[in-house]
C-alpha cells in the first residue's frame, strides 16, 4: 500500500481542522450563547480587535467558510472510508505495519470529520436529507474502524510488524490480550462515545436534555431546598436541636451544593464547542505522534522505500490543489451574490425615492385652500332699502 509517505496524508486533515477552528474562533458561523463556557470565551474574544469582523465581511466570509468546511469534511469522510475499506480488503497481501498505517490515516480522517461538525451543525440541521446520508457514512466508517481495531488486538501485533497481517488475524483467538488488546478496547470505547455524541448533536434530541440534565439538576436542587428548610426549622427552636442541625445538615447541604455545581459544570464541558475544539486539537496531536511512532521501524524490515513518490503521495497533493480551486470559486460566487444583492437593494431604494417624489409633487398640485384648512370669506349681505310708502304717496 503506497500510503506511508511523510507528511503528505496528514496535511489535508490539518488544513480542514485549521479552517474549522479559525471559523469558530472568529464566531462568524455560530454563536452558542446557551453554554456558559462558550459565552465566556466569546465575550473575551470579542474584546480582541484581531477577532472582530465587520458585518460586511461576515456576510462575505460566512457562506464561504461554511461551504469550504463542508467540502473538506466530506472529503475526509470519504477518504477515511476508502483507506480503511481498502486495508481490510487487502489484508491478505499487506503487512501488519501497512495495516496499522492505514488504520492511523483513516482515524486521522475520521477525527477531522468529527471536529468539522462543530461548524456544520446548523447547516446540516436545516437540511435533514443531507444530514441523514452523512450520518449513514459516519456509521459505516465507525463500523470499519471498530472492526480494524479488534483485528489489531493480537498480543503479538506490535512485535511482528514485518509479518503479513492475515497471519496475526488468523491467530487472534486466544491471543487477544496484552497492550494491543488494551489499546483496542480503548479505541472501541472512544469510537462509541465520539460518534454517539457527534450524531446526537446533529439532531435536536430534547428528551436527552430533559432526562440527563433537567431531571437530575432539579432533583438535587429540591433535596438541597428540603435540607435547608429542615435546618432552618431546627435552628429556630434553639438549644440542642439547633446544634444538631448545624452539625448534621450543614455538611449535607455543602455536599448537595457541590454535586449540583459539579453536574452543571460537567454538562457545560460536554456541551461546549470550545472544549470540543481543544479536545480535537489534542487528539489530532496525539494521532500525529502515533503515526510518527508507527512509522519508526527499521528500513531493513520493509520492502522498498516508503518515501518514494507514487499514487499515495500524488493524490493528496492534487487534493490540496482542489482546496485552493474550491476556495477561489466560492469567493468569486459569494462576491457576485453580494454585488447583485447590493445593486438590487440600491434599485429598490432609488425606486422608492422616485415614487415618494412623484407622490409629493402630485399632492402639491392637488392642494387647495380647503386641504390647507383655510376658510374663504363669505360675501357680505347688503340689507334691503326701506321704502317709505307714505312719502311715496305724497
Amino acid at each position: 500500500m503506497n500510503l506511508c509517505g511523510i507528511g503528505v496524508r496528514p496535511t489535508c486533515p490539518f488544513i480542514t481542522l485549521a479552517i474549522a477552528i479559525t471559523s469558530l474562533l472568529y464566531g462568524i458561523l455560530r454563536d452558542n450563547g446557551e453554554n456558559a463556557i462558550d459565552a465566556w470565551v466569546s465575550a473575551k474574544l470579542r474584546r480582541v480587535p484581531f477577532f472582530y469582523l465587520k458585518k460586511e465581511r461576515r456576510e462575505l466570509w460566512t457562506p464561504i467558510i461554511e461551504s469550504l468546511v463542508l467540502a473538506l469534511s466530506d472529503q475526509q469522510l470519504l477518504t477515511g472510508i476508502a483507506i480503511i475499506v481498502t486495508a481490510c480488503m487487502k489484508h491478505c497481501s499487506i503487512s501488519a505495519y501497512h495495516f496499522t498505517i492505514a488504520f492511523d490515516l483513516a482515524w486521522f480522517a475520521s477525527s477531522t470529520h468529527l471536529n468539522s461538525l462543530d461548524v456544520l451543525q446548523v447547516r446540516l440541521a436545516e437540511r435533514p436529507s443531507s444530514r441523514n446520508w452523512r450520518v449513514c457514512l459516519m456509521l459505516a466508517i465507525a463500523f470499519a474502524l471498530a472492526v480494524a481495531s479488534i483485528l489489531q488486538g493480537n498480543q503479538y501485533w506490535y512485535a511482528y510488524y514485518y509479518s503479513p497481517a492475515q497471519c496475526l488475524f488468523s491467530d487472534l483467538r486466544g491471543n487477544y490480550s496484552g497492550d494491543a488488546a488494551r489499546w483496542s478496547v480503548a479505541n472501541l470505547l472512544f469510537l462509541v462515545f465520539s460518534y454517539s455524541a457527534a450524531i446526537l448533536s446533529l439532531y435536536e434530541v430534547g428528551i436527552l436534555d430533559y432526562l440527563f440534565y433537567e431531571i437530575p439538576v432539579n432533583k438535587l436542587k429540591s433535596v438541597q431546598h428540603t435540607v435547608r428548610f429542615k435546618r432552618s426549622v431546627w435552628a429556630s427552636t434553639g438549644g440542642f436541636a439547633s446544634v444538631i442541625a448545624r452539625i448534621s445538615l450543614s455538611p449535607v447541604d455543602i455536599l448537595l451544593l457541590g454535586a449540583v455545581k459539579s453536574y452543571v459544570g460537567i454538562a457545560a464541558l460536554l456541551g461546549s464547542t470550545t472544549c470540543s475544539l481543544l479536545f480535537g486539537v489534542g487528539w489530532f496531536t496525539y494521532l500525529l505522534w502515533g503515526l510518527i511512532s508507527d512509522r519508526d521501524i527499521p528500513p531493513s524490515q520493509l520492502n522498498g522505500d516508503e518515501n518514494e513518490w507514487g499514487f499515495g503521495q500524488i493524490v493528496p497533493v492534487l487534493l490540496l490543489s482542489s482546496i485552493i480551486l474550491t476556495f477561489r470559486e466560492l469567493y468569486i460566487e459569494q462576491n457576485a451574490i453580494l454585488s447583485r444583492q447590493r445593486s438590487k437593494d440600491g434599485s429598490h431604494i432609488s425606486k422608492a425615492d422616485s415614487q415618494l417624489t412623484l407622490q409629493s409633487s402630485e399632492g402639491a398640485e392637488q392642494l387647495s385652500a380647503r386641504d390647507l384648512d383655510i376658510e374663504e370669506p363669505e360675501p357680505a349681505l347688503i340689507p334691503p332699502k326701506r321704502v317709505d310708502t307714505e312719502a311715496g304717496r305724497r
